[in-house]
């Protein structure tokens, strides 16, 4: 990823000081070994190096401390601090021959990188300082006739490159500032967005007597391409669990889309209908967003149990049967969305006392091994369950114990029922 000169003089204004202090404690420090070892560079002034070398281990303590809130409101120190330091080195390794003037840039970019003008001001004076603190300390204007001239010189480019720098940074503010701004509006947006596809699903178990109903939905994001969903018709329970490719907002939106249109064939016996007003509802918006949803529909007869129902792409149910066994609904029909002329059939199960269906989404196989061979362990479950709130619960568990690269939906449907006891249960009795 490229990154921007804006981003770089923003992220420099946001270091804590002592991460800024830094760099001038390197180069102080390299200065003074190259000045003390190397044969052609000198160290005119040990006491001015010594002086200096204890105001940048000043300036570097209070930088540490200034990472409380106390110190960090004075941090200002720092800087000026460097400012001295960085005219006792010139003086201690040579005046006008010293090689370290460009360590004085450092604190220069320090105040340049901070809000508001006044900061290229004291960048300006303290530049100054930094010239003139040689000829505090003894240097004669005599003995070094070019030696102001040349010092103002460089405090005017100094002081060119604090405004050049302060400008960018403050570019660099508002810039970061507006994106901030558009990226907090989109998180709420977003939030909105969750918020509304958790008040589409159901939010209590459905009023049918002789039967229990439960479900729950993990998006991997904020917003997710599940749904689950169910409502009371004429003869007992539409019920659906659908799964758009994808995740974030895009899916959800095909999601509630879906739903709402499924719901609008409630009247149609046939749970081909609700697919095929979703297919041709869906096709074209699907087709240019390249996804596509695999979808579970099935209309329960509450009075015997029989459950008609239209598999598109899923493949995921089960029907849980009270002697512990499972059977799975397999699928050989399209997703919707997928093929513009796919067709979709109908198929019958039933529901006996103790039976439970459940079905769930290919996010649930990943809480295992991610393969179809986790569809024994969610029929496992189903068995040991004593409910379908059971089951359903121990799923939405093991999703929030982990970090879920896809969403995580699940739905049941069980008949009361006296449920007979397994063959491992009966031999423990």
């Amino acid at each position: 990823m490229a990154v921007t000169r804006e981003a770089i003089l923003t992220g420099v204004d946001e270091l804590s000081p002592f991460w800024k202090q830094v760099p001038f404690l390197v180069f102080f420090i390299v200065a003074a070994v190259m000045s003390s070892t190397i044969p052609t560079l000198t160290v005119s002034d040990w006491g001015a190096l010594v002086a200096g070398a204890a105001l940048t281990a000043a300036a570097t303590g209070y930088a540490a401390a200034a990472a409380q809130p106390g110190p960090a409101r004075f941090a200002a120190i720092v800087p000026s601090l460097d400012f001295l330091a960085a005219g006792a080195l010139r003086h201690g390794t040579g005046e006008s021959h010293s090689i370290y003037a460009s360590i004085v840039l450092l604190p220069v970019l320090w105040f340049a990188a901070r809000e508001g003008r006044h900061n290229v001001g004291y960048a300006a004076v303290g530049a100054t300082v930094a010239i003139m603190v040689p000829f505090a300390l003894g240097s004669s204007i005599d003995a070094n006739p070019n030696e102001l001239f040349r010092g103002l010189y460089s405090t005017l480019i100094f002081v060119l490159g604090a405004f050049v720098v302060n400008e960018l940074a403050r570019r660099a503010r508002r810039r970061l500032h507006s994106a901030r701004a558009q990226a907090a509006a989109a998180t709420a947006e977003l939030s909105r967005a969750a918020q509304i596809q958790r008040f589409l699903l159901p939010k209590n178990a459905a009023p049918l007597p002789g039967y229990q109903t439960a479900g729950a939905c993990i998006p991997s994001k904020a917003v997710g391409g599940d749904f689950f969903d169910w409502y009371l018709i004429e003869d007992g329970l539409g019920f659906t669990l659908g799964d758009v490719m994808g995740k974030g907002a895009g899916a959800g939106m095909i999601a509630a889309t879906t739903r709402a249109v499924i719901r609008s064939a409630k009247n149609s016996e046939d749970p081909v209908t609700a697919l095929t007003l979703t297919q041709d509802c869906l096709a074209t918006d699907l087709s240019q967003a390249g996804s596509f949803a695999t979808l579970f529909h099935a209309r329960l007869r509450a009075s015997d149990g029989r459950i008609l129902f239209s598999d598109a792409g899923h493949g995921l149910t089960l029907v849980i049967r009270t002697d512990g066994t499972w059977e799975r609904l397999s699928s050989e029909n399209m997703p919707v969305g997928l093929l513009p002329d796919s067709r979709w059939e109908s198929f019958e199960t039933r529901l006996n006392p103790g039976d439970m269906i459940v079905s769930f989404s290919d996010g649930v196989l990943d809480l295992y091994d991610g393969t179809l061979a986790a569809v024994d362990e969610i029929g496992k479950l189903g068995v040991a369950a004593e409910s379908a709130k059971d089951l359903v619960d121990s799923v939405h568990r093991r999703a929030q114990g982990t970090s879920n690269p896809d969403d995580v939906t699940i739905l049941a449907v069980r008949r009361d029922g006296q449920r007979p006891l397994t063959p491992r249960e009966r031999t423990l009795v």
